[in-house]
């Protein structure tokens, strides 16, 4: 397929990211291992990094704990890279998508409509909105699957990563999304929580 010019192509690998999914995959240890990987361009919204704050994990007692989620690493090594609001028409998109969705997500929104870049969410909100102004959007399980398919990673591997994504993030995709039944193919067997 021949791109015309005026197409940015930087603007095809650029992805915002949503709290959700920045908690999902900080669930799944990918921060350090396999997002790097992806050959996307991962850009973080102050909001986002606002509302990702923590995991779930338990003690030696069993008991529940929060795990803080440190980006300041992943921040200072570029894996994210910090994204702002620019300009009044990126602030309208702000305000008129915050009326539905939580600040992280309307902002993410806003950035990645103004920009044409993509949006990761599994918001069904954020996502039908992001779906109603023509921006793409990949969610968890399309990260994974892209992952599991482009690395060289064992199904024991991918099974023990959603497994810790469930635990930690308590995430499922939802049953209507396209890698419903893959994802929990490798959950099988799972009766922890």
């Amino acid at each position: 397929m021949i791109l015309p010019l005026s197409l940015d192509i930087q603007a095809l690998t650029r992805i915002v990211i949503d709290a959700c999914c920045l908690i999902n995959l900080a669930a799944a240890d990918a921060f350090s291992t396999w997002l790097p990987h992806l050959g996307l361009t991962w850009m973080l919204p102050q909001a986002v990094a606002d509302e990702a704050l923590f995991l779930r994990g338990c003690n030696d007692q069993g008991e529940p704990t929060r795990e803080p989620i440190d980006l300041e690493p992943h921040l200072d090594s570029g894996l994210f890279q910090r994204v702002a609001l620019e300009g009044p028409a990126e602030m309208a998109a702000f305000v008129a998508h915050a009326r539905g969705l939580d600040d992280g997500e309307a902002m993410a929104l806003a950035i990645a409509q103004s920009r044409g870049w993509m949006l990761a969410t599994d918001d069904r909100k954020a996502i039908a909105v992001a779906c109603s102004v023509q921006v793409a959007v990949r969610g968890t399980a399309d990260l994974i699957k892209r992952w599991a398919d482009t690395a060289d990673v064992t199904d024991l591997t991918i099974g023990e990563t959603l497994l810790r994504i469930k635990r930690r993030a308590r995430y499922l995709p939802n049953v209507r999304d396209p890698l419903f039944d893959w994802w929990m193919g490798y959950l099988t067997g799972d009766s922890g929580g």
